[in-house]
Formats: structure tokens, sequence, C-alpha cells
């Protein structure tokens, strides 16, 4: 690790640094004998120098068997080596270099470079897992082409796979066998991949617009491929959907997925060979839940969307990360909107932002969509970079329309493929043939912090005028403690007492080319005129949360009545039913916390009761309706995360719903029960929910029930993790039964892991260590860790102990898992976001354990730089 000599701290990088490289290569040529503790690679590079410099080449955890300049073996004089980087002084102008160096995949537990996963050799490239395989100029802006080779085992690994198109296969008479790959187009070396193992496959193929026949294959474990046809006929709609949506073809002959259990992330989009996290494409309804089903898809889409966003046209550097991921996000989430209902998916979408990027904004490492420095730029892969980049890209198409956004996805492309670029290049291929200027809205790529914009509104009954005043506002972030105004592009809706909508007339708005009227906030303070507006209207702002902010807004209890049962806007109208609910819930808070009887307000109960006996909504979007605001949220609201007083707040507003209403509730349970639909699902788990919050007296017997009968993982799990929350023998009976018929299932034991870690039960601690030492859990193991340990660190409520010896437990973990993947323990570091939000003494407690950590001089930099900010 580098280290600045003077604060003996790693080294931070900074955008404004940014130089191109001085070398280009041309091709690379890369031979794999794969053993399982020492492999052999070497690497052939068609080099050129660029600028008059030393040739660098990153490399990390590399023996160095032998260097090649034209042919010419070097003595180790001719290069400088360290444990970063291998440096040549003076190189030619044109040149071919060979290098052969010996890695350990057995040894290697980070889940990056070449490692192995139960048998399999897998590779990590993204960010900069490159540099763990070969010596190379390991950034994203160097791209070339590359021919791999494999030998290996013939036996042991019958299938290797690579990049591109295979070329040839052979066997070599000794055991082994060698295959050949080559991929046609440039990519950057993060995308390099490469698997060998036995594996099972499903094939299938894909026949393009242009009527060429792809094959599709999904590899995974043998005996697992009966769920790989989820992930599959996903593949096959994400190529669908892309040709139909933004004409975009595939352009290779063969698409490959492969499943692996020891994966850091969901999944890489390595042109031509996805590698993918195995709970996101292993799925069939006996072990995967709705909620799997759809993020399955929604991935696969996602990874395949890269094909052209990020892999033909990729990022300059990591800190424009955001060009590829935050519009591959909005891909993905358009993707699954257009297969399934727009409006639940914008719903959930956004449930999402606000509960960990709005959470991040609000914490000790907000940062920009484009940050402007870092420690780690494994850290850049955060909730902001991708889902607030996504609403970025999202605003980018209010404003110029569904129509302008299409004609400048296709400039895009025209200006920049087989390019590495940045986010203002995206900008402007956007903004420039629509005509638009987006100088102002670029902010949002630069400034971190959610803005906040206060609503007030005027009618004069005389002049027929509707007249709204907005305000916005950005709260200082940790390394920005000014910010100029953003460009805030908001979709309105006005609607009269009869529940239609009013045409809206106002020179104040633009009329986009969907035909939708959007304000453009750009100042400290404007205002809307709105005429033709007959009687008092009740406003919907902000529809289809057009903009990634904050409304301070405060409509009556009428007024959100009215929105929920007449609003045209899906989105507003669920919106409604949530402000409502979050309101009453922070003045249960203030009650609670100066020690007074809460008191649930009736109307709100009563406007809960209204949605609940309402017919017309459907199921899928009535669970949404009623369901109550996350912790993450309440967190953003409150000055203090007092979890405890939380968790007091909901139970008495949904003990007073359930007890008003419990004939209602049991009778729709009853109801969805016996149908089989997404929706149904949805709502009776929410109910079954409710019930057992209230602790009604059949909770318990219906959740059993329920899991014992249940026909599908969603209703399984929805019904044990009811039952988790109870201190019943019915609980240990159904975890026993879970454990003892999922436990050598890779996938499906974290389920069990996660609904254990999620109880809100004093006892969820004991568990959790208990857990920790139970088989096959292993430290080793990402998704193990992220399925307890990340999920029980959000569990703030459990986390509360009054002794701090959670924050001990959880900070001793992290440094455990830090000595062998310092990206999953950065994850782990997410848990303290919210630490200086904590009361006092437990602020205290839990900042002296981060203090702790942070002595350790081998700490990662990955952890380093998320705990800093913390204290």
């Amino acid at each position: 690790m580098k280290t600045d000599t003077e604060s003996n701290q790693p080294k931070r990088i900074y955008l404004k640094d940014y130089q191109a490289p001085a070398f280009s290569i041309a091709n690379v040529q890369l031979h794999f004998n794969l053993y399982e503790t020492a492999t052999i690679v070497t690497a052939k590079l068609d080099m050129k120098k660029i600028k008059d410099e030393p040739l660098i080449l990153n490399g990390e955890g590399l023996k160095l068997i032998s260097i090649k300049l034209n042919e010419k073996l070097l003595s180790a004089s001719d290069y400088q080596l360290t444990d970063e980087s291998l440096t040549i002084r003076s190189a030619p102008a044109e040149f071919k270099l060979e290098t052969v160096v010996e890695v350990n995949p057995e040894e290697n537990k980070s889940c990056e470079g070449l490692y192995l996963s139960k048998g399999i050799f897998a590779t990590q490239c993204e960010a900069e897992g490159f540099r763990h395989i070969t010596y190379f100029l390991d950034r994203p802006d160097v791209m070339t082409t590359y021919t791999v080779e494999m030998e290996a085992d013939a036996k042991k690994y019958p299938v290797l796979l690579s990049n591109g198109d295979s070329i040839s296969k052979k066997d070599l008479g000794n055991g082994r066998h060698m295959a050949t790959w080559k991929d046609p187009f440039k990519k950057p070396c993060y995308l390099f991949a490469l698997v060998a193992g036995d594996l099972g496959v499903v094939a299938d193929t894909f026949t393009t617009k242009s009527g060429k026949k792809v094959k599709l294959e999904v590899f995974a474990s043998h005996g697992k491929q009966s769920r790989c046809h989820h992930a599959m006929q996903s593949l096959k709609k994400s190529m669908q959907w892309d040709e139909e949506r933004f004409d975009l073809e595939y352009d290779l002959s063969q698409f490959m997925i492969v499943s692996i259990d020891d994966f850091n992330m969901g999944a890489m989009e390595n042109k031509g060979l996805n590698i993918f996290n195995s709970r996101l494409v292993l799925a069939d309804p006996e072990s995967a839940t709705d909620t799997d089903f759809e993020r399955i898809e929604s991935v696969v889409g996602h990874e395949y969307f890269h094909n052209w966003t990020g892999n033909r046209v990729t990022c300059r550097n990591w800190f424009e990360l955001s060009l590829k991921e935050g519009l591959t996000v909005f891909r993905d989430q358009e993707f699954s909107s257009d297969l399934n209902s727009r409006s639940v998916q914008r719903i959930k979408d956004v449930d999402a932002l606000r509960g960990s990027q709005f959470a991040e904004d609000a914490g000790p490492n907000a940062h920009p969509v484009r940050p402007d420095s870092c420690l780690a730029v494994d850290n850049f892969y955060t909730p902001t970079i991708y889902e607030k980049g996504a609403e970025v890209i999202r605003m980018m198409q209010t404003m110029v329309g569904k129509k302008g956004f299409r004609i400048g996805m296709d400039e895009y492309f025209k200006r920049h493929d087989g390019q590495a670029v940045t986010i203002i290049d995206f900008a402007s291929a956007i903004s420039e043939p629509n005509g638009y200027d987006f100088t102002q809205f670029k902010l949002w790529y630069t400034q971190a912090g959610t803005p906040e914009v206060t609503v007030t509104e005027s009618y004069d009954a005389e002049r027929k005028e509707f007249t709204l005043s907005l305000k916005q506002f950005c709260a200082v972030t940790e390394k920005q403690p000014t910010k100029l105004p953003f460009h805030i592009p908001l979709l309105i809706g006005l609607i009269d007492t009869s529940g239609k909508d009013i045409p809206i007339v106002s020179k104040d708005v633009v009329i986009n080319s969907d035909n939708l009227p959007v304000m453009h906030l750009k100042n400290t303070e404007q205002k809307f005129v709105f005429t033709n507006v007959y009687d008092q209207p009740v406003l919907s702002i902000n529809r289809d949360f057009s903009a990634p902010i904050k409304l301070n807004w405060k409509p009556s209890q009428a007024e959100l009545l009215h929105l929920i049962k007449f609003d045209s806007d899906s989105f507003n109208r669920r919106e409604a039913a949530f402000q409502m609910v979050l309101q009453e819930l922070q003045r249960l808070i203030a009650e609670i916390s100066q020690a007074k009887t809460a008191n649930v307000n009736e109307a709100i109960i009563e406007a809960l009761g209204f949605v609940l006996n309402d017919e017309k909504i459907d199921a899928q979007f009535k669970a949404l309706m009623l369901q109550l605001p996350s912790t993450n949220i309440l967190a953003q609201e409150e000055d203090i995360l007092d979890a405890v007083v939380f968790h007091k707040a909901e139970t008495a507003l949904v003990k007073t719903f359930v007890t008003k209403y419990s004939i209602e509730i049991l009778a729709l349970h009853k109801k969805h029960h016996a149908l089989n639909s997404i929706g149904d699902r949805a709502l009776k788990n929410r109910l079954l929910g409710f019930l057992t919050m209230a602790k009604h007296p059949d909770a318990t017997t219906l959740a059993f029930d329920q899991f014992s009968h249940a026909k599908n993982m969603t209703d399984q799990i929805g019904a044990l993790m009811c039952l988790c929350d109870s201190e019943s023998k019915e609980k240990n009976i159904a975890l026993d039964a879970f454990y003892k018929k999922w436990k050598d299932d890779a996938v499906v034991f974290n389920k069990w892991l996660i609904v254990q870690a999620n109880s809100s039960l004093p006892s969820t601690f004991e568990y959790v260590k208990t857990l920790s030492a139970t088989l096959p859990f292993s430290l080793e193991n990402p998704n193990n860790v992220y399925s307890l340990h990340n999920i029980f660190g959000h569990n703030f409520l459990a986390m509360a102990r009054e002794d701090g010896s959670t924050f001990k437990w959880l900070c001793d973990e992290i440094l455990t898992i830090d000595k062998k993947n310092p990206q999953v323990a950065a994850r782990l570091c997410g848990c303290f976001n919210f630490v200086k939000k904590l009361p006092l003494h437990l602020k205290e407690k839990s900042q002296q354990e981060i203090r702790r950590v942070l002595t350790h001089t081998s700490l990662s930099k990955n952890a380093r730089e998320l705990l800093q900010g913390c204290i």
C-alpha cells in the first residue's frame, strides 16, 4: 500500500490529477496454466509509447518469473519491482513485452483477481483486480483486444471459458486440455474474465433483429440447472428489450452467464462472459421468493445492458463510474418497468433510493455522483454512484422527454462507440441534439447531498390563479460547505374537488416531448403561477418522483386523503399514504421521547382502513400503500436515532390499526392466502406482519400454518420472518426444519441467517453470535457475511445494547474479515453510517470501537476511508 510519508496514511487519489496513459496496448495474448496453488500466467503485450515517460505496470501479489522486452530476457537491473508495480525506465517507441508470473488462486480469499470458489477457477477484475493476475496498465482508459489460452486438468476442469468467441479446443494428451478464446472488441482489463470448472449448463439461442443466431448458456454447479431457467428467460427478454427500446443489438456469437457462490458483488458484466453471484441466478418457486425472481430479472438485464453502456463505451477513469453504472441502472429500471407494473417498480426503486442513498447523503461518507477524490476506488460502488446516478439520467429524460432522450442516446453511441469517456461527454450527447443547456444541471454530478424543496401554496379565487412558491436548500456535507442551486425538474399536477386533473395553464411550466408539464426550479427561490384554476386545487408535486429531493411540504390530512383517493399519478397516490404515516410516526416518536402516552391519531388509522378496504386497489399496490417507513427513513428525519423509541412508535400505530380493523385484516389475509399471485402474497405477508407486531393472539398460529403448508419460498420466508419476532416453540420448530432442509444449499441457507439477524427480539445478538459459529457459515463467503453481519449491523434495535457489546463484536469481525477480504469488510463499515445520530451513550461506545479499529496499521484503505468520517 502506498502511504503518505508525512502522515503514514494511505495516499488519496484526486480526479484533478488525471493524466491520459503514457502507453497504449495494441493487443494482448494471455496464457493460463491453471493449477490450484501455482497458476502460471504468461502475458504478451504489443505496446506503443505515447509520452516519453517510464513504463509503470500495476501488479500486486504476483511472483515474477521472467520478463522479456522484444524477445530479450531482462535482468533485475533492467527494471524496478515493488509490491505494487513493475517499472521499466526506458522503453522503445514500439515494443513487445512478455511477462511470466505465478499466482496462488487457492490462497486468494479476497474474491478479486484469479481465485477458487468451491473448486471453480473464477476472476473478478473490476475495479483493480487484473493487477492481481498479471502486470498491466490496470486502468479503464486502456482498451485493447484479447486472445486467451487456458490449459487445465481435463477431468477436474472440463469447462474452460473466457471473453468473446471460442476459437479452438485441444486435448494436450497428458490429462490436461486447452481452450482458446478471442474477443474482437477492444475492452479495458477490468472486463477480462476466466472460468474453469466442472459445471452444468442450460443452453438456448436468440436471433437478433438482423437475423444473427446467438448461442446462450447459463452455467451452474451440477444439479442446479433446473434453477437457471428464469435467468435464461430474463436474458432473452433483455436482448429483445434493448433492440426494441434503444435499437441495440448484441455483437458476439455467444453470451454466457456463470453462477458461483463466492463473489463480492452481485454480478459482473465481463464482455460475453458474465460472472454472477449464485443468489442472482438460481431460482425456482421452492427456493426463491418473488423478490428474488424480480431481482434476478433486473440484474441479468443490468449486466446484459452493460454490453453497450459500459463495455462498448466505458468510463475514462473510476471517478466517472456513474457514466456506466448510473446509466445502466436507469436502463434496468426501465426494463423492469416495461415488463412488470411501472408504478409498482417506480415505488420500489424510490424506496430503495431513500433507504440507502438518501441515508448515504445524510451520513459521514456523502459524496457526489462524480466524486473528486478517494483512498480506495472499490469504495465507489455506492448507492450514490448507482441509484442517484440513475435518477440524474431519469431527470435528463424528464427534461427532454423519451423521444429526445432516445435521440441523445443514439448520438452518444455515434460519438463514442469504442471509447473511454466522461460523464460530461454523455450529458453533452443528450443536451446538444435536443437544444438544452445542461450547464447548471451538471451540478447534480459535482455536489453531494439531497436537495430539499420547501413548498408554499396560495390561491387567488378572484383571479382564478394558483401560485406555488418554491425554495431549495441543500445541507452542508462533510467536504462541501457551500452549495449552488440545483436545476430541479418537477412534474406537476393539480386535482379538483371531484378528483379530476385540472389542465395545466402556466407560462412558467414547460411541456416536454411526452406532453408532460415540467417545472424547472433553478433559483434558490422561484414562483410558478397557474391560471384558469376555478377552485382551490389539491397539489400533486414531484410526480413519479421526477427529482431525487425531499419535499418540505405539509399538506393537510384531508388533502393527503384526497390524493390517496384520486391522484392519477400512482407514485404520488402511494406517497400520500406514506407521508401520512411518516408524519404520524414522527409525532409519536416526539411524544414517547418526552415520556408521554402514545395516543395514535384516529384519522390516520381511518385513512389506512380506507386503503385496506378499498376493493378497487389491487393487492400488490395495496401492500405498498400499507407499508411503514423503514428505520433508515425515520433516522433521516429525526435528530436522534433512538431505535427503541422508533420501535415503540411503530408498534403503537400498528397495534391501534390491528385492534380497530382486526376482522377485516383477518378476512383479507384469509382471502389472499387462498390466491396465488405476486400481489396476493405481498399483501398477505404485509398483513401477517402487522398481526405479528401487534401480538394478535392468532398471529403465531397463522404464521406457523403458513410456514408449514407453504408451496413457495415467498410464503415460507414471510412466515418465518414473523415467527422470528416471537418467543414461541413454533419459531424453533420452523427454524430447525428450514435449516435441515436447506443448510447444504449455499443460496437458501443465507435466508435462514437473514430472518434471524433481522429479528426485533432482545435475544437477537446472542443468536447472531451462535449463528456465526454454525456450519456451513464461513467468514470467507461474502454472501454469508452480508446475510448475517450486514443485516444485523443495520438492525438498529438489536444493535442498541447499553453496554456497547454489539459495536465491539462488529468491529472485531470487521478486523478479522479485513485481513482477507477488504471489500467485504468495507461493506460492513456502512453499518456505522448513522453513528453520529445515536443517543449520546451509544454514540460514544460505538465511536470508541471505531477508533480502536483505526489504530490498526494493517487496516485496509477501504475500511479506513469509510470509518474515518464516523468519528
